[in-house]
Order: C-alpha cells, then structure tokens, then sequence
C-alpha cells in the first residue's frame, strides 16, 4: 500500500459527497462549517479529518506509518415548514446517500487506502426547526509519509 496524505483524502471523500446530486462543498472547512448564508445552505457539506491515530506496528522514520484516519462528513439539509416530517425523512435519505458515495469500493476514494464506516456522530434539528445538520464518521486506514 503507497503513502496516502491526510489532506489527499479528505480531497477524496470531498469529491465522494460532492457526487452525490445536489451537494456542494461549503467554502467554511469543517471546524466553522455552516457560516454561508441560509440561502445556500441547503444540502452544503464540510470533511474534516479530526484524528490520525498509529494502528499498532514498529514505527520507523524510514518506513511510512500505518494509521487510522477518522474523516467527518458534516452536511445539512433544510426541512420545509409545512412538511417537516417528510423533509426529515428526505434528510435521511440523504444520508444514506452520502454514506453510499464514500463507501462505494470502485471509487478513487479507496486506492492505497481501506475505508469503514464508523457512526453517525450526530443528528439534529436546529431549534428554528429549518435546518437539520448530520454527521457521519468515517475511519480510513492508510500509510502517512514520514519521507
């Protein structure tokens, strides 16, 4: 397996999501996400990789180290006021959408890397009850260059 940067895949699961029909990357990284204004804000996503930890194994400068990536998908998606419910539903689906698009082995995505879905880390209604936001985990296994 060749070294894959952590920034090469959060590229990778960007493009994954940003293939599913109708969503686009935020222009806010993932740690400020949701700043663009409410009437783009439907279907917009950030990927964040908040954590790289080393999978057990000798550690060598010389060699690339084997690491668990943990990539975050953060999307939201609007509820319509007169059908909340269904819109709740469709929000979803969306979802479920996105974690087929990142999971989906005959993509790019997975070259030198090996990916499992890890959670759905959160799911909630804003109080105005406007928006739903959702975030899934993903952990990629990978090879970090140290050379």
């Amino acid at each position: 397996m060749a070294a894959v940067s952590v920034s090469d895949l959060r590229t990778r699961v960007a493009t994954a999501v940003d293939a599913v029909t109708g969503f686009t990357e935020a222009s806010q990284p993932f740690g400020i996400y949701a700043r663009d204004p409410a009437t783009v804000l439907h279907k917009r996503f950030a990927v964040g990789v908040p954590s790289s930890d080393p999978v057990a194994g000798r550690q060598r400068v010389t060699d690339d180290l084997l690491v668990a990536t943990t990539a975050a998908v953060v999307y939201t998606f609007r509820l319509a006021p007169k059908d909340q419910i269904t819109s709740y539903g469709s929000a979803l689906d969306a979802e479920e959408e996105i974690i087929q698009a990142v999971m989906a082995q005959n993509s790019t995505l997975w070259a030198n890397c090996t990916i499992r879905f890890a959670s759905i880390a959160d799911r909630r209604v804003e109080a105005s009850g406007e928006w739903f936001t959702g975030e899934l985990r993903f952990v990629i296994t990978h090879r970090l260059p140290l050379s």
